[in-house]
């Protein structure tokens, strides 16, 4: 069955009788769900990056970041989290961690897709320079910021406590 697109926007990008795709603000309760449910290459990532447990970090980007959403799956599941961790009045610190179930319904996905590139508009609008690092063996997350419009400005060949490459991305 084929659901329509009827409405796109901040809660819901569609809906039918039986489910609901969509994000909010994230509530506690998401934290240890996601955590416990996050993609292999998150988890690689995160450790990489900073040496932190998902959780840890999850509960470090809830109360550092303005937004911090959670993404829900149209069988109203949680599929990840993004926020912006603010650096200056006009930039922040973009990330996203997801769940396998982000990536194994097509109709999840192709929400997903389509609802980030609305939501990176309106943040652009509240924050006009948007930055970050990726590990650079998480390859979903360098197609995903590629498709996005991002600009790979740097290569870290030694990035975090694990020392791993980490490509260094801007969009403005």
């Amino acid at each position: 069955m084929s659901i329509p697109i009827r409405r796109v926007g901040r809660v819901l990008p569609h809906k039918s009788e039986e489910t609901v795709a969509y994000q909010r603000l994230t509530q506690l309760d998401d934290i240890k769900k996601i955590a416990d449910n996050m993609r292999e290459e998150d988890m690689a990532e995160i450790k990489a990056q900073s040496g932190l447990k998902p959780l840890a970090s999850l509960f470090y980007c809830f109360f550092k970041s303005s937004p911090c959403m959670t993404m829900i799956s149209r069988h109203g599941h949680r599929m990840g989290m993004w926020g912006v961790v603010p650096e200056s009045e006009t930039s922040g610190r973009i990330w996203m961690l997801g769940c396998q179930s982000m990536l194994d319904d097509t109709k999840d996905k192709r929400t997903f897709l389509r609802q980030s590139k609305i939501e990176l508009r309106k943040i652009l609008k509240e924050y006009p320079v948007l930055f970050n690092v990726v590990d650079s063996r998480n390859e979903v997350h360098v197609r995903w910021l590629q498709w996005m419009g991002f600009t790979f400005i740097k290569k870290h060949s030694e990035y975090g406590p694990e020392k791993r490459p980490f490509y260094e991305f801007v969009r403005i």
